[in-house]
């Protein structure tokens, strides 16, 4: 299975949205969503939307990212989101353990939701061998996320192989889109993760590191991954002509970046695949329209999301 990992901003929530009206089986996937905006309204129609189709999706019920770090902010906001999680029987209600959480917290955490399935996501938690002991034993707990190997190897031995997640991020994140240049291995994961596992994941071309961003751009780049004639996921950057701020317009870089991305998927599909994200890169340019820097953001992971799929499922 298939785990993205993606901070709750609009881009991302639009195009986990999409998702669910394309073609393809959507059995192996499993985002995880780390909500970072205290206005829940996008948050609450991408819970509903997976809820409805029946889909899986994991919400990390204690952010502390962004708006969210701060405690009074993520306290009312969860009173608001679990209302809905607690609605829908797909939705993973997510506990992430950090260096501070206590076995108590997440005991209470199981509590809140007793007689349901959750996951819980591990990033550098301080929890002893006989307490994660007692959380591998718990049979309500349907995943156990590691987040960027956060997590010692007899630690994680200590859970159970069928239910343990591996993401990690395989983005080399630059300071400036100009910075980018050519292509270079993403992963390999979808060969060599444990196969008793449940499965592996991501952070796409996204990155672990949330920034809120903001602001015109000197480049714009277009990040996409595509199977390499190793058999590799690869990642190639599409970077406008126009590298400075002075020069040129936002609107007429994106159409650069996105042209050359276009003719390479067109030249090279058994590479890129073929889905609905290229598609729409090939629409703007064609009409020659600039959407958005955002939509840039949202097509990049849909295509992300359907080549992985297509991976797993040998279609690519």
């Amino acid at each position: 299975m298939y785990f993205p990992f993606v901070y709750g901003r609009q881009s991302e929530f639009l195009a986990l949205r999409a998702m669910l009206k394309d073609h393809r089986s959507l059995d192996a996937l499993v985002p995880v969503i780390e909500p970072v905006k205290r206005k829940s309204a996008d948050l609450i129609r991408c819970i509903e939307a997976f809820g409805k189709a029946d889909e899986t999706l994991a919400v990390i019920l204690t952010p502390d990212k962004h708006e969210l770090k701060a405690k009074d902010a993520a306290k009312d906001w969860r009173k608001e989101v679990i209302k809905v999680v607690k609605e829908h029987s797909s939705i993973l209600p997510t506990f992430r353990c950090v260096a501070s959480t206590t076995l108590a917290q997440v005991t209470a955490f199981l509590n809140a939701f007793e007689g349901r399935e959750v996951a819980l996501a591990y990033s550098s938690p301080s929890l002893t061998d006989a307490e994660l002991k007692t959380l591998a034993a718990h049979a309500s707990i349907r995943f156990h996320i590691v987040l960027n190997e956060k997590m010692t190897a007899a630690e994680q031995k200590a859970l159970p192989a069928a239910k343990r997640v591996d993401i990690r991020d395989y983005f080399n994140k630059l300071d400036r889109n100009s910075d980018y240049d050519g292509t270079e291995l993403f992963t390999d994961r979808h060969k060599t993760f444990e196969p008793g596992w449940a499965g592996f994941g991501d952070y796409a071309s996204i990155g672990s590191a949330f920034a809120p961003g903001g602001g015109k751009p000197a480049a714009v780049a277009a990040h996409a991954i595509y199977k390499h004639k190793s058999g590799n996921v690869w990642i190639e950057h599409f970077v406008s002509d126009d590298t400075d701020k002075d020069v040129g317009s936002t609107d007429e870089k994106f159409l650069q970046a996105a042209r050359k991305l276009v003719k390479a998927a067109k030249a090279r599909p058994n590479e890129f695949g073929t889905n609905f994200a290229l598609d729409t890169y090939a629409k703007h340019v064609a009409s020659k329209h600039y959407p958005g820097l955002g939509a840039n953001k949202v097509l990049q992971l849909e295509h992300h999301i359907c080549l992985m799929l297509d991976l797993l499922d040998g279609t690519i």
